[in-house]
C-alpha cells in the first residue's frame, strides 16, 4: 500500500515462467534467514501468504506470486477510483519566465512537487510516469507547468488523451524510444513488480545521459521492526518486494544506476493502521467502501499527534517507512 494518493497499478498477469525463488533473494543471492505468514488485510479477505527475508541484504519478498492476483484488486481498489484533473495551459507569459516560476512553486508545500524538489527538473524537461494508471499525477504536473509530460501504462484498457499533448499509452517501456526522458517517475510501483531488474535495466535504457529515475517505495525500516507481520506497507499479496536501504543500493548498482539522493516521507500511517491490523481489522472495513477505517473511534487527537510527531522524527532519522530513492546513470 502506497502512504501517497497517487495511483498504483497492479501487476495482474504474472507469467508462469517467472516464478519466486524460494531459495535465495532475487536482489543479492543471499540465504533468506527469516519467513514471515503475512495475511490480506487492506480489503480483510485474511488469505495468508509467506514472504521470505534475506540474511543480507534484508529485502523481504513473497514466495510465490498467486496467479489469481486480480482478486487482490477489486473494483473499489482506491487506485482505480482516483480522479483526475481537469488540465488547463499556463499562459504564455509563465511559461515566458518558467525558471522563476519554479523556483517560486518550489517555495509552497504542493504535494505534486514534493519529489521534484531534491531534482534540476525544468519545465521543458521530458517526464515520463510508469505504472500511472489514469495519469493523476501528470495531470497535476501540467497544471503546475509541466508540458513535456506523459504516462505509460500497459494495463490499461486503452490510451488515455487528456489534451494538450498529455497521454497515457498503453504500452510495455520496452516499446518506447531510448535516451527520451530527462525523468522518469515509478510513484509506489516497483513494489508491485516481479522483474524488479528488468524494470530498472529497461528505464535505464529510457533516460539521457544525465536523466534521473525517482522511485518512491515502501521501505523496511522501524515500523517493520515493531509489528512484523502486521506492518501496514507489508501490503501482501500486492507488494511482492519490499526493499531495504541496502537491498535498493544493490538493485540500483545492478542495473547501473547510482542513488545519488534518498528522501524518507512516511507519514502516521505506518503506526494507525499497524495497529488497526494487530487487532485484526482491515483498512476498508466494508466491501465497496472506499473509505478507510475511521481511526477516530480508536485513536484519541492526542495520540494520532504522536504519531504524527514520531513518523516526523522517523524520516530525519533515515527511518520511516516510506522513501524516494534518485537514480542516475553510473
Amino acid at each position: 500500500m502506497s502512504s501517497t494518493n497517487t495511483l498504483i497499478k497492479p501487476i495482474l498477469n504474472i507469467s508462469n515462467s517467472f516464478k519466486a525463488n524460494n531459495e535465495s533473494c532475487k536482489i543479492c543471492y543471499s540465504p533468506f534467514s527469516d519467513t514471515y505468514l503475512v495475511k490480506e488485510m487492506m480489503f480483510g479477505f485474511r488469505d495468508k501468504f509467506t514472504y521470505n527475508q534475506c540474511s543480507s541484504c534484508g529485502c523481504l519478498q513473497i514466495a510465490e506470486f498467486p496467479q489469481n492476483i486480480d482478486k487482490y484488486y477489486p473494483s473499489y481498489y482506491y487506485s482505480f477510483n482516483a480522479e483526475t484533473a481537469t488540465l488547463k495551459r499556463q499562459p504564455f507569459i509563465k511559461r515566458l519566465i518558467g525558471n522563476f516560476r519554479l523556483k517560486k512553486l518550489f517555495k509552497k508545500d504542493r504535494p505534486t512537487l514534493r519529489y521534484l524538489k531534491p531534482i534540476n527538473v525544468k519545465f521543458s524537461d521530458k517526464i515520463l510516469e510508469v505504472g500511472c494508471g489514469k495519469g493523476k499525477q501528470i495531470c497535476d504536473l501540467f497544471n503546475l507547468g509541466f508540458e513535456n509530460i506523459e504516462g505509460v501504462d500497459k494495463f490499461i484498457p486503452q490510451e488515455i488523451d487528456h489534451g494538450f499533448g498529455v497521454r497515457i499509452m498503453k504500452k510495455d517501456i520496452q516499446e518506447l524510444t531510448p535516451s527520451n526522458y530527462d525523468l522518469i517517475i515509478m510513484n509506489h510501483v516497483l513494489e508491485h513488480m516481479p522483474e524488479q531488474q528488468d524494470v530498472l535495466k529497461n528505464c535505464r535504457k529510457l533516460l539521457k545521459d544525465k536523466g534521473c529515475l525517482l522511485i518512491a517505495i515502501p521501505i523496511i525500516a522501524e515500523a517493520f521492526e515493531i509489528y512484523k507481520e502486521n506492518w501496514v506497507q507489508l501490503d501482501a499479496p500486492r507488494h511482492f518486494f519490499l526493499h531495504t536501504v541496502k537491498s535498493m543500493n544493490i538493485l540500483a548498482a545492478e542495473t547501473g544506476f547510482e542513488i545519488k539522493h534518498t528522501l524518507f516521507d512516511s507519514i502516521s500511517l505506518q503506526f494507525w493502521a499497524s495497529e488497526l491490523y494487530k487487532k485484526d481489522m482491515p483498512l476498508f472495513p466494508e466491501e465497496n467502501n472506499r473509505l478507510a477505517y475511521p481511526v477516530e473511534k480508536f485513536f484519541t487527537s492526542a495520540e494520532m499527534e504522536d504519531f504524527d510527531e514520531k513518523s516526523i522524527k522517523l524520516n530525519q532519522e533515515g527511518k520511516g517507512d516510506t522513501a524516494v530513492f534518485y537514480l542516475y546513470k553510473s
